[in-house]
């Protein structure tokens, strides 16, 4: 009986050690499939980045909102030092953002644009911000189609001093001089503090012009029409300097080849977005690499 026993328990120390051994055994072959699909992702990145070291035409997008991003920025200098890079194309679709954003970016341009040629090419929009950045361009090309000009400055503010005393909030600021509030929604603002921020917006706005001037030769009716901070159509755009031609990229490398006798190479779509970490973006690669589209939907469909 206890011979039985101990052999009972010797078969179940021997299965539990079998389980134990197959679940490694599944934990190994995991490990090995998920480091071959990390080489193959590391190898297709490599591809991606392989154009890079042979000459070309890089293509940057600026979209959405412009604001002072230092990562876009070192792209923008990286591929001003790059020697396989021979020309920029940048893509500018931008409602606009901050005056800061936009000068720096107008300042990087016209760095790489000392070494290199650089086209600028509006896409639905490029107004305010978006202009300036457009403008920085050796050669601009704008869709007649497009929206552009709005070449002003914006200070956003909000007297909440009636709706503040109806649901009964009263200010009750200490400030350091009689300006420091001038921009609270809780404070009214007087004939100084309205001089005075009217005052910063036109300083504001010099510069602006100034950026401008310094890049289109402008009669003095095209600068009084843009000095309002109207919008305008590429087409107008064209009409009052602004612009150098209406068209799309292939006006863009068409100029090149003629203008600075480059040849056709390839043209190379440079990202300025500040990229994911290298875990997420392994997994990305991952998922892409071992599943289809067709997938990657219908495995999204049933989650």
């Amino acid at each position: 009986m206890v011979e039985n026993s101990n052999m009972l328990t010797q078969v179940a120390e021997f299965m539990k050690l079998e389980r134990s051994r197959r679940r490694w055994r599944v934990v190994a072959a995991i490990a090995v499939l998920l480091l071959f699909l990390s080489f193959i992702a590391f190898v297709s990145a490599v591809k991606v980045a392989t154009p890079m070291q042979n000459p070309h035409v890089a293509q940057v997008t600026i979209g959405g909102m412009i604001t002072d991003d230092l990562y876009q920025q070192q792209v923008l200098e990286e591929l001003g030092e790059n020697a396989h890079t021979k020309a920029v194309i940048v893509y500018v679709d931008s409602a606009g953002g901050t005056m800061v954003g936009g000068i720096n970016l107008f300042n990087t341009l016209r760095t790489i644009a000392e070494e290199k040629p650089v086209v600028t090419v509006m896409g639905t929009v490029a107004a305010s911000a978006g202009y300036m950045v457009a403008a920085a361009g050796d050669y601009v090309i704008a869709n007649p189609g497009s929206i552009t000009g709005s070449i002003g400055v914006l200070m956003p503010l909000v007297d909440a001093t009636e709706l503040a005393q109806k649901v009964g909030i009263k200010s009750d600021e200490v400030t350091s001089g009689v300006l420091k509030a001038a921009t609270s929604p809780l404070s009214k603002r007087g004939p100084n503090a309205k001089a005075y921020l009217q005052k910063t917006v036109e300083e504001t706005q010099k510069v602006f012009m100034d950026m401008v001037l310094s890049r289109r030769t402008l009669n003095q009716r095209s600068i009084t029409e843009i000095s309002d901070g109207r919008i305008i159509t590429g087409l107008r755009a064209k009409d009052l300097g602004l612009v150098d031609a209406l068209g799309s990229r292939k006006n863009a490398l068409k100029w090149l080849e003629k203008e600075h006798d480059l040849p056709q190479i390839p043209l190379v779509d440079v990202t300025t977005e500040k990229p994911e970490s290298f875990f997420k973006q392994l997994l990305s690669q991952t998922w892409q690499t071992v599943f289809s589209n067709e997938w990657q939907q219908a495995i999204i469909a049933k989650l």
